[in-house]
């Protein structure tokens, strides 16, 4: 997206409406009031009430479904789990990599690779939920949005009343839909924006009020631009902020916010367990029992990459010469000649 796509899309947020030409005809998608909200929100509860009873598949059943259509497994759930989690740590592989290229190619294409089947299972659920009772719900909503605020020549295009009656007005409709729905503004979009120096040059100015009204009159739009905007503020404020390549990188950004995130967690486990038993925090090593693996995992993450690398050494060892005393563990050995060393020299 150049720099001109960047200022359109700004204005079009600024502006707080979408304007398209479709077939040489000019349309206009207005703001969303709270009101027409409200009223959208209302007969989607109407709805769900209304056919509570009748013939439909709801959408907590629909994991269920899948399965016995062989769609879907128990064990899918899981596995998206460990997709996101391997997601998430192929992003911090990418920003601990950020100086070399081939690394970077070969982590990139692992990611996306990632990404493109946790977003294949996702959108198997995704379809076949449009076809509950609350799909069904949903889109009667968006429909009653979208026939209250497209225009064209200042008028209203559609009647929400009298459109189901009309076959050609129905088709009309969901090309409308269809066209509306290209505007979609992407995440990546949304913070390659936050980052542009034209919509700084307004966010910079903190005293202002950017958007009129309160946040509450505020469109989708806006809210997501006002969150991405601060979040970078966030990023530019922080004391080991990251250089440009990495901050213009969304995959490598969230790898350093990421590692940052585990920081804060790891160092709040260790004040949990500091808290618990104060003995503890002075202790070279401490065995904590874990019954499950996720607990065992955790466990594990409050060690450095030092301590874990002699855990390591040490069970290796262990397998090797079968039981043994701790003064012949091999970290242990090289301490008692170290201390022994820092002895006899501080005694020359």
């Amino acid at each position: 997206m150049n720099n001109e796509s960047l200022d359109i899309l700004l204005y079009k947020i600024l502006s707080g409406y979408l304007i398209f030409y479709y077939k040489e005809e000019k349309y206009e998608l207005r703001k969303i009031s709270n009101n027409l909200r409200y009223e959208a929100d209302l007969l989607y509860e109407k709805i769900l009430s209304d056919e509570k009873y009748n013939d439909w598949i709801r959408e907590e059943s629909v994991e269920n479904i899948l399965i016995n259509l062989g769609l879907w497994t128990k064990d899918t759930a899981n596995f998206m789990t460990k997709l996101e989690k391997s997601i998430d740590n192929l992003k911090v592989e990418l920003f601990q990599n950020f100086l070399n290229t081939d690394n970077q190619n070969r982590i990139r294409k692992s990611l996306n690779n990632t990404k493109n089947t946790l977003d294949k299972i996702k959108n198997i659920k995704i379809e076949f939920a449009s076809n509950t009772l609350e799909g069904y719900a949903s889109s009667i909503k968006n429909e009653f949005i979208i026939c209250h605020s497209l225009f064209k020549n200042n008028k209203q295009v559609f009647n929400y009343d009298n459109q189901d009656s009309d076959p050609s007005s129905l088709s009309y409709f969901n090309e409308m839909v269809n066209e509306v729905n290209k505007y979609n503004i992407s995440i990546a979009s949304f913070r390659k924006l936050a980052r542009h120096y034209t919509w700084r040059s307004y966010w910079n100015i903190k005293n202002v009020s950017i958007f009129p009204g309160t946040v509450s009159e505020w469109t989708d739009d806006q809210r997501s631009l006002i969150s991405f905007s601060q979040m970078y503020d966030s990023v530019y404020e922080h004391p080991d902020c990251p250089n440009d390549k990495i901050i213009n990188d969304d995959d490598m950004l969230d790898g350093w916010m990421i590692v940052q995130k585990r920081k804060i967690e790891k160092a709040k486990k260790q004040t949990s367990i500091d808290d618990i038993n104060p003995n503890l925090k002075n202790a070279n090593e401490v065995f904590l029992f874990g019954q499950k693996q996720e607990e065992i995992q955790e466990i594990l993450s409050l060690n450095s990459q030092e301590s874990l690398n002699r855990l390591k050494e040490k069970m290796n060892y262990i397998k090797q010469v079968g039981s043994v005393e701790d003064s012949q563990l091999p970290d242990v050995k090289r301490q008692i000649i170290t201390d022994t060393q820092n002895l006899i020299n501080n005694r020359k």
